[in-house]
């Protein structure tokens, strides 16, 4: 075949030569040297010029004729005489078809010249040849279109030949001039799932316009995988949403398969204190270990220390899945730690089972990537999507993504927590606290949503809100010269941040609706306090000036409670609610004992919440407890409900 192609070029350079030379004998011939000579040669030359175009067409039409086209593998016609024999055969059991269609040919004959097309094509051709085995047919059927018909096959030869191609293609675009980019379908005629022939190229047909169709929409350049410099380059986004939706889309329906996302635990720490040496030689080693599972389709590092595969899961139980996946990363951790330096080697997992093949792929990558996140929190280091965590996430961007029009409709609601008198037992001041009233008239209680509003730092916004509500409510009482006790707020830990907006504005809303400084606390917890214990205490100063008094609040359940009491300019403390239980203990009750102990020689004023039994009561106005808060009392509880309590104790 090659040696016809090569005599064809011959003939073309034969004709151009004789043809060149009978251009300068009929030049000669006009100026009149050697006529008899010369028209001899010139009919010589006139008979060599149509035997090479002669031998040209008979080259050219044994080339056709052979069945091959100039990309090297069948052309059409000899495809179609192929898909004849496979109708007119008996049956098409374990016959498989695989169609691409190659991407971007029109822009590069437009722009480069249909002879760089033409190379564009050959290439393609040859890695495709590449995947071939002895039971393959391939032909290109149309300008960018081939064809695979593959005998005696299986689903999954298909999909590792699929694989193999695009695996090859990543790393010939790394230093390509023009990328290689296709789209495939591919399906079988088994017993669960016959098809005659021309039906099974329809179902293919229609796969691959469907994966086409997608990859149109990923406009971003890829960065696929290869070896460059020593470290194992990352994926980009872009190909591994192609990737995954490539398998889902020719998914056959008996396949199951799970997208992995894996990690190494403080990875920065290797190349901290080892070299970034040492972490690249990591980093490899764990990508081809991950390659070595069995199971696997293709693995690729995404990003930084964060590896991405997708499995094969057919005939497993997702819990002998996760089990694998455990004992094949304990064997890597094994392995690093016996080959390299170091002391600590672990790896994270999430799971992410392919179950619904319509999900988009930037959802299945978001959702693996939570659970990576909360492997990190797992002994075993591997969990699993679950419904549980599905809901939770639902849950999670349906807060984030309906609180500012919740905000804005004031679905917010403030709620009192009363707190009583240690000594007489009487009304003595109030906590604010916030309840979200939905749609469906269901109230959200703050451990739903404080939680999430705090990682996105919208706490802020609703802190506001709640003081500004608070001072309203009060100020209208203020108005109609009724009763008002001290309200305590809470302040989230985000606002430390930036210490000085936060004042002036709390400032800015307390002059605004007149509020009488001296019936405010706000409410710190212990831990915002150590974590940031300059801004801390530069807002008690702050507010000290301006009469404001200052709580610490669940105190007892930091870290260093008992040092920091030496030195915190707190009015007064509120003790966590889990020291505190239905049984207290002795050693429970001496624990209270000696912080009471502490805090009044401290001049510390003290509060108790979570105060639920005549017990704990007892207990604590016995050791001078200043105010008591809990269900024992009160429940919190609705603004119109609090006035009537209000009015009621006056």
């Amino acid at each position: 075949m090659e040696k016809n192609k090569i005599i064809l070029r011959l003939c073309y350079i034969e004709f151009i030569i004789f043809a060149g030379v009978l251009a300068i004998m009929i030049f000669h011939f006009r100026k009149g040297f050697g006529k008899s000579f010369f028209t001899l040669m010139i009919i010589a030359m006139l008979a060599g010029c149509g035997v090479s175009l002669a031998l040209k067409d008979y080259l050219k039409s044994m080339i056709q004729s052979s069945g091959f086209d100039v990309a090297g593998v069948h052309n059409k016609k000899a495809l179609e005489k192929k898909l004849q024999q496979l109708q007119e055969a008996d049956d098409t059991l374990d016959t498989g078809i695989m169609m691409f269609d190659l991407n971007n040919l029109k822009m590069i004959n437009d722009t480069y010249g249909h002879e760089e097309g033409d190379v564009f094509i050959q290439t393609f051709a040859s890695f495709l040849t590449r995947i071939l085995t002895e039971n393959s047919y391939l032909a290109r059927f149309g300008g960018d279109e081939f064809l695979i018909i593959q005998k005696n096959t299986t689903w999954s030869q298909l999909e590792q030949m699929n694989i193999r191609l695009q695996t090859m293609i990543d790393e010939y675009n790394q230093t390509a001039d023009h990328p290689l980019s296709y789209a495939v379908g591919y399906d079988i005629s088994c017993k669960n799932h016959y098809y005659l022939i021309m039906d099974l190229l329809k179902t293919a047909d229609q796969k691959m316009y469907q994966d086409k169709k997608y990859k149109k929409q990923q406009l971003a350049s890829k960065q696929q995988y290869i070896t460059q410099n020593g470290l194992a380059q990352s994926i980009s986004s872009d190909s591994l949403k192609e990737k995954i939706f490539t398998i889902l889309a020719n998914a056959n329906g008996t396949k199951q398969y799970a997208f992995l996302m894996t990690d190494i635990s403080n990875f920065h720490l290797i190349n901290d204190y080892w070299g970034y040496e040492t972490g690249t030689k990591v980093l490899n080693f764990v990508l081809k270990r991950m390659e070595l599972f069995q199971e696997s389709l293709f693995v690729n590092r995404y990003h930084s220390d964060i590896f991405v595969a997708v499995i094969d899961t057919s005939g497993y139980e997702t819990s002998e899945i996760k089990e694998r996946i455990e004992r094949h990363n304990a064997q890597i951790t094994k392995e690093i730690l016996q080959s390299y330096p170091i002391n600590y080697f672990h790896l994270n997992t999430g799971i992410y089972y392919l179950k619904d093949i319509n999900i988009p792929a930037e959802e299945i990558i978001s959702h693996a990537n939570i659970v990576r996140c909360i492997a990190k929190t797992k002994l075993s280091g591997v969990c699993e999507y679950t419904q549980d965590i599905a809901m939770r996430e639902q849950h999670k961007a349906d807060t984030i993504h309906s609180f500012k029009r919740a905000l804005s409709q004031k679905e917010f609601k403030v709620y009192f927590q009363p707190k009583m008198h240690g000594k007489d037992q009487t009304l003595a001041s109030a906590e604010a606290l916030v309840r979200w009233q939905r749609d469906a008239g269901t109230i959200w209680y703050p451990d739903m949503f404080l939680p999430i509003l705090e990682e996105t730092g919208e706490i802020q916004a609703l802190d506001y809100y709640v003081y500004e509500e608070t001072f309203i409510w009060m100020n209208q009482r203020q108005k109609e010269g009724k009763r008002i006790v001290p309200i305590s707020l809470n302040v989230s830990p985000v606002h430390f941040r930036d210490i000085q907006s936060f004042t002036e504005k709390v400032m800015n809303l307390i002059e605004k609706y007149e509020i009488e400084p001296h019936n405010l606390i706000f409410e710190i917890t212990e831990t915002t306090f150590i974590h940031n214990i300059e801004a801390v205490n530069a807002m008690i100063r702050f507010f000290h000036d301006k009469n404001i008094r200052i709580s610490m609040d669940d105190f007892g359940s930091g870290y260093s409670s008992l040092n920091t009491l030496k030195d915190i300019l707190f009015d007064e403390v509120k003790i966590d609610k889990r020291f505190l239980s239905d049984d207290l203990s002795e050693n429970g009750k001496i624990v209270l004992q000696e912080i009471f102990h502490l805090l009044k020689r401290t001049k510390k004023f003290i509060v108790c919440e979570g105060v639920e039994t005549k017990e704990m009561v007892d207990f604590l106005v016995g050791e001078g407890c200043d105010e008591l808060q809990g269900y024992y009392y009160y429940k919190p509880m609705r603004q119109e409900s609090f006035e009537q309590l209000l009015q009621k104790t006056f």
